[in-house]
């Protein structure tokens, strides 16, 4: 817990705040809220305030002040001086980076700095630090190294430093995991999956890449993009960062193109990526530029279809006809219909020599796929008419601030014109018309397509893996803890994201390639964290591991014995930070 002030920017002026940061536990992420509102600068200043910046701020220095005297207070002395447990679990980590043998590269890549410590060993140690427990680099070099079986004597400055070194040329390091990989398997390129997602950082102003945009949890703070590219098997294949204030869209366009010349793909790709990716451009360059394929979901909403389009995604009789499909317990699962047919697209531009915008016109033979989910469109109903109450107590009490308001705002019409168009005082009331035609397409997905000759629940299939995507953001965020982000720096940034990327890449390659899907990432954290040793006088070491499910799956997985152990000595050890054959031969 701290104080910091918080300064905002807003039509009045600079707004100041006294905030407090807190830790929840359940959702293992940070919060802060306001503790005190102080107001707008312009009228905080007075001869007794000449500047109420500075005022406040030390205010706030001296609430955190007595914070950490109450809390030495409180602190009581350890009964161990020394480290005495150790993790053992991230053994499968770096038994998996041996076999990748990324090392020799990675110390020809350091030789062009004359580093006094290895960059291998700080890199492999801030992945080791990030599945087991994530924090900050000080943390991490304080707190997580020393308690890792096996370990490289590394300072704080010197992590930083490694930081700045591999975030300056990221992708080379994505590149030279990727290379090795494929020498023990071939990369499937048939169908990549894309998205993008954003992470936002603990400061009050943009700088450099870390812009304000349209952030996931729809905060205000600055935030930077990351475009993931994941291959047939879900496994990740590369990743982009760019700036917060960018459109994610033509990322698509510049990672499949670079995955195909890095990778000398010469075959056809079929690009998958949800409605926020479905831009003619995108599709121009899949089916003209590249003779690639495209499976996207499109909006039912807004301009994006015609009224015919949007009937006959309604429609359900004998030249329209649905077919549905049951799960074992004859439940219905999902509904789906399908056309071809020929559609027309295109895109402005600027012509780079000219500097005049051009329009791209072209016509590509699509199938499109209409997709009906009973248990979407009950969560999708609930969360309409919640938006909607929501907007009609605002419209009710006319208390329309849009921060208030959130989603909801759609669900208002303003009336500021009279019959005769002449402007009047406005009068809010809820938009029925909307409201009725979204719960109409509660549960209706629309699924667009080049590939005409795959059938209706090849393409639903093929798209619906797309949640793997999700879920790789979802262990980013959540249990790598890829925000918030404290770092500063662009190169440093981008080395605490290429920390993160590496870390679920290797994770999903222990998943799916070494365990064949046997035992999920989620439980490989489980175990990489909860295998740990304690060490007893004689020299032997006692497993305080307590997940004896996880540590059974993977003793029979692997064939070792020592997982569920009491007593290991340290020969048994060594010989799981030996061990090979991680892949099959």
């Amino acid at each position: 817990m701290a104080y910091f002030l918080r300064k905002d920017k807003k039509e009045k002026g600079l707004y100041l705040q006294i905030y407090e940061t807190f830790w929840v536990k359940e959702l293992k992420q940070p919060r802060s809220k306001c503790i005190m509102s102080i107001g707008y600068l312009d009228d905080l200043k007075s001869d007794q305030m000449p500047d109420p910046i500075a005022h406040y701020q030390g205010v706030v220095d001296d609430m955190n002040s007595k914070l950490a005297a109450s809390r030495h207070e409180e602190t009581r002395p350890r009964a161990f001086q020394r480290v005495i447990e150790k993790n053992v679990g991230y053994y499968l980590l770096s038994v998996l980076i041996d076999e990748l043998d990324v090392g020799p590269t990675i110390d020809i890549l350091a030789n062009t700095r004359q580093f006094q410590f290895s960059i291998k060993d700080m890199l492999n140690q801030l992945i080791f630090a990030r599945v087991i427990s994530p924090c900050s680099k000080a943390k991490s070099v304080s707190s997580v190294f020393p308690s890792l079986f096996r370990t490289a004597p590394m300072s704080e400055d010197q992590v930083y430093d490694g930081c700045f070194f591999i975030g300056e040329s990221y992708r080379k390091y994505i590149e030279l995991f990727n290379h090795q990989f494929a020498k023990h398997h071939k990369r499937c390129f048939d169908r990549v999956y894309f998205d993008c997602t954003n992470y936002y950082f603990e400061m009050d102003l943009p700088k450099g890449d870390c812009q304000k945009g349209p952030s996931k949890e729809n905060r205000m703070s600055p935030i930077i993009g990351q475009a993931l590219l994941l291959d047939a098997e879900m496994i990740p294949l590369d990743m982009q960062m760019f700036p917060g204030n960018e459109s994610e869209k033509p990322h698509i366009r510049r990672l499949i193109e670079e995955m195909k010349q890095r990778c000398k793909v010469t075959g056809r790709t079929i690009q998958i990526a949800d409605k926020g990716l479905n831009c003619a451009k995108n599709i121009h360059a899949a089916v003209v530029e590249s003779t690639d394929g495209y499976i996207f979901s499109k909006s039912i909403h807004g301009r994006n279809l015609s009224e015919a389009e949007k009937s006959w995604i309604l429609l359900n009789n004998d030249q329209n006809v649905f077919t549905d499909y049951y799960d074992e317990s004859h439940h219905l699962t999902h509904r789906l219909k399908s056309c071809v047919d020929t559609f027309e697209y295109s895109f402005k531009e600027l012509d780079p020599e000219t500097g005049e915008e051009i329009t791209t016109s072209f016509s590509v033979q699509e199938k499109r796929v209409v997709v009906y989910s009973p248990k979407l469109a009950a969560k999708q109903k609930a969360e309409i008419l919640k938006m909607a109450e929501k907007a009609s107590n605002c419209v009710s009490y006319k208390k329309l601030a849009k921060e208030e308001l959130g989603d909801a705002v759609k669900y208002v019409r303003v009336l500021n014109k009279d019959k005769n168009g002449k402007k009047v005082e406005p009068v809010f009331e809820v938009d029925e018309d909307r409201l009725n035609e979204d719960l109409q397409y509660a549960g209706y997905n629309l699924l667009v397509t080049s590939e005409t000759k795959m059938t209706e629940q090849q393409i639903y299939s093929a798209y619906h893996n797309l949640w793997k995507i999700e879920e790789s953001f979802r262990i980013t965020k959540s249990f790598l803890e890829a925000r918030p982000v404290y770092v500063q720096k662009k190169e440093t940034i981008y080395g605490h994201f290429l920390v993160c990327y590496l870390s679920l890449f290797l994770l999903r390659v222990l998943e799916l390639k070494c365990f064949k899907g046997e035992i999920s990432s989620f439980e490989l954290i489980e175990f990489i964290r909860d295998f740990r040793v304690a060490e007893l006088e004689n020299g032997t070491f006692l497993n305080i591991s307590r997940n004896q499910s996880v540590n059974g799956m993977l003793k029979k997985l692997t064939g070792n014995t020592t997982l569920d152990a009491l007593y290991l000595d340290k020969k048994e050890i060594d010989n799981l930070f030996d061990s090979t054959m991680l892949f099959e031969s």
